[in-house]
């Protein structure tokens, strides 16, 4: 691979992982911790569940295999970093003040440069080369715009209404105003990064290739966390969860998990590429000869 993760990304990396942990067991098992309104704490307890069953796992296999060079282990390390900035940025606009909210500051900046930092340094070009032709970009350029679209109707549908009629949306009733959160974060960065990776896959550029794979390999490893959130939230009974909120909110989730896997398998493993690396190399050297 032409672009290697760097040690600052590494020590980062770890340090998010170690955090995460730490903040999910006190989530967890610390008596208190959550000041917010009991119908919005299943929903916490669910992404403290998954963020240590899930998240850091991911987050620490895609770590391993990246050091050592992988091309899909680079993208399961950097699907695990949004997923990370998502979740914390997530947690810490959301959840009352409580005496770990330095904790989610660190946790979200961590995620949040690390994250940029690894997608800057890969190489568009190393990764689009063995993906066209193998991989259906308008299927997935199709999903991400669907994704993208939907999203966005989804959470325009509650804050339109209730803007123009001056009423206060359904869910800050229900449960508090903190959990507009969610819809601010979607509607501000996943909406427009997902709807211009869309487009740029359609177009065939490099980076359209690279974000993509990023997007899907994030809705992979936050399948788990809105299933779990959604089901919870749905059989509490105290917050209104609509049948279609459930099917859009899930359904995507595990086709990213699908088209994640089939994006990650499409990059060639450390032996095609040192192969095919060893092959150039001796094609230079017959050249020159």
């Amino acid at each position: 691979m032409r672009t290697r993760i760097r040690r600052w990304e590494v020590v980062a990396t770890s340090s998010v992982g170690v955090l995460s942990v730490v903040a999910s067991l006190l989530g967890l098992f610390r008596p208190g911790h959550y000041l917010d309104a009991p119908a919005f704490r299943p929903q916490l307890f669910a992404q403290d569940v998954t963020m240590l069953v899930v998240g850091v796992p991911a987050l620490a296999i895609g770590l391993w295999f990246a050091v050592r060079g992988s091309l899909r282990g680079r993208f399961v390390w950097l699907g695990a970093l949004a997923y990370m900035t998502y979740m914390w940025a997530s947690v810490g606009l959301q959840v009352a003040f409580n005496q770990f909210f330095l904790g989610y500051v660190a946790l979200f900046c961590l995620s949040l440069f690390t994250f940029v930092g690894g997608v800057v340094t890969t190489d568009a070009a190393e990764v689009t080369e063995p993906l066209v032709g193998s991989l259906p970009k308008r299927v997935y350029a199709g999903f991400l715009l669907l994704v993208a679209t939907g999203l966005a109707f989804l959470w325009l549908s509650e804050l339109v209404p209730a803007t123009l009629t001056g009423t206060t949306p359904r869910l800050v009733e229900e449960v508090d105003p903190q959990a507009m959160a969610s819809h601010f974060i979607d509607l501000s960065v996943v909406v427009p990064g997902l709807g211009l990776s869309s487009l740029w896959l359609w177009q065939g550029r490099p980076w359209g290739y690279v974000l993509a794979g990023v997007g899907v390999v994030f809705g992979a490893i936050l399948a788990p966390t809105l299933t779990l959130g959604t089901f919870l939230l749905a059989t509490g009974g105290a917050v209104t969860v609509s049948l279609v909120s459930i099917a859009f909110t899930v359904l995507p989730a595990l086709v990213a998990a699908a088209l994640a896997v089939k994006y990650v398998i499409a990059l060639p493993s450390n032996s095609e590429r040192e192969a095919v690396g060893e092959a150039g190399e001796e094609s230079d050297a017959h050249g020159g000869a």
